[in-house]
């Protein structure tokens, strides 16, 4: 059941959303406030305590957008849904900005208003299940690694933690983290999940996810950037709402995507991590990316710069890249071109392929600030790795790597 505030300029138009939720005959709770999008401040204390804003207004002008934005801000739980004639492109991203994740068109189509309101109740029955972590990988430049991290990540914390642990390859163009672990095409993509979404619960996904640990489930990313496009928010949004119930760990391989889609996997993440390597072309990347996360509404806070192939010795040192992005490094991977190109090479995780090497080392260390594996506390442990440190004690992971 979900607690939903309608705020509506028309009465007309409050009558017909009043009718499809009654229609849901799911003990939806109702409140209707007769008013434009303009007021919305004065309604703040009664959004804040709905499951569900609705917001419908003819007149809806973008400065209106920033009262959603604060209300969103301030309410976490809160899902917002925007009735609009415009879906446009530039209002969808405003939208989005402003915290909405859920946008119709008028006049409403019964069966996606019935899909949303079941993603949002889906999203907020999640809520109350298994303890789970979402962390997504993001990068500014093709080839910093992102997905060399991602996978082994993943795999070190399915086999040496213990982790119910499931990657999800998020890219629309040629997704290939599941070559890094087996040696075998996917039996399906997130393209074909997306494609059947009507059909997605436990027993679907369990033949469309590839077991390749006891542990560790991985859902291979799309291998063809054109069916990739077809690819909805909804469609997505109920995968998460699926599967973040049933893993410890969700490992999120964004690539270089910020969009509507990998949007839903950033809100759902307790952190983000950055990507990045020490080069000019990645600072000025780099800063754009965090930039564009900031104006999005990703506070800094929840933005972690993981370095990878560090060199003390490179032009862009660890000083300048803090300064130009305006956040601290969390952790560092050392360069180590031999074993990484090995791993790739032999589709395998570097954890099986060179465990003694120095980049498995910083891998493994990675996992076990997430996971300590003597000590194990109901804190975040995502939150325990990606911990404010004081400006004048940097984060050192490995003394190997000092």
């Amino acid at each position: 059941m979900l607690d939903i505030l309608l705020i509506s300029s028309d009465e007309e138009r409050a009558g017909r959303i009043a009718a499809l939720v009654a229609q849901e005959n799911t003990g939806h709770c109702l409140r209707t406030i007769r008013a434009g999008a303009s007021r919305l401040g004065e309604y703040r204390e009664s959004a804040q305590k709905a499951d569900l804003l609705i917001i419908d207004d003819l007149h809806l002008a973008q400065r209106d957008l920033a009262a959603v934005e604060a209300i969103a801000a301030s309410a976490p739980r809160l899902s917002c849904l925007l009735v609009t004639p415009s879906l446009s492109q530039e209002w969808l991203v405003a939208a989005m900005r402003a915290g909405v994740r859920h946008v119709l068109s008028w006049p409403i189509d019964e069966a996606s208003f019935a899909a949303e309101l079941s993603l949002i109740g889906e999203k907020k029955s999640a809520g109350t299940g298994r303890e789970s972590r979402m962390l997504s990988f993001v990068s500014p430049r093709g080839g910093s690694g992102t997905t060399l991290v991602t996978v082994n990540l993943a795999y070190a914390l399915a086999r040496e933690r213990g982790k119910r642990t499931l990657l999800i390859d998020l890219s629309r163009q040629f997704g290939d983290a599941h070559l890094m672990l087996a040696d075998k095409p996917p039996a399906a993509t997130l393209v074909d999940v997306c494609s059947q979404f009507e059909r997605l619960d436990g027993a679907f996904f369990d033949t469309c996810a590839m077991h390749v640990h006891p542990n560790l489930d991985v859902l291979a990313g799309a291998s063809d950037p054109i069916k990739a496009a077809d690819i909805r928010p909804a469609q997505v949004e109920r995968l998460f709402s699926l599967v973040i119930p049933r893993y410890d760990a969700v490992l999120v391989d964004l690539g270089r995507s910020v969009d509507p889609v990998s949007m839903l996997a950033l809100d759902r993440s307790s952190d983000i991590g950055v990507v990045l390597r020490q080069s000019i072309p990645h600072l000025h990347t780099g800063r754009r990316l965090v930039d564009i996360l900031r104006e999005l509404g990703y506070p800094g806070t929840k933005l972690r710069l993981l370095l990878n192939e560090y060199d003390k010795s490179a032009t862009v040192d660890i000083d300048t890249l803090e300064q130009a992005l305006g956040l601290r490094i969390a952790h560092r991977l050392p360069r180590d071109d031999k074993h990484a190109i090995q791993a790739v090479d032999q589709g395998a995780p570097l954890l099986e392929v060179a465990k003694a090497s120095a980049l498995a080392k910083s891998i493994d260390a990675l996992a076990d600030l997430l996971w300590p594996q003597q000590t194990e506390t109901a804190t975040s442990m995502f939150s325990r790795l990606f911990a404010s440190k004081p400006a004048a004690a940097p984060l050192r992971a490995l003394k190997a790597e000092s």
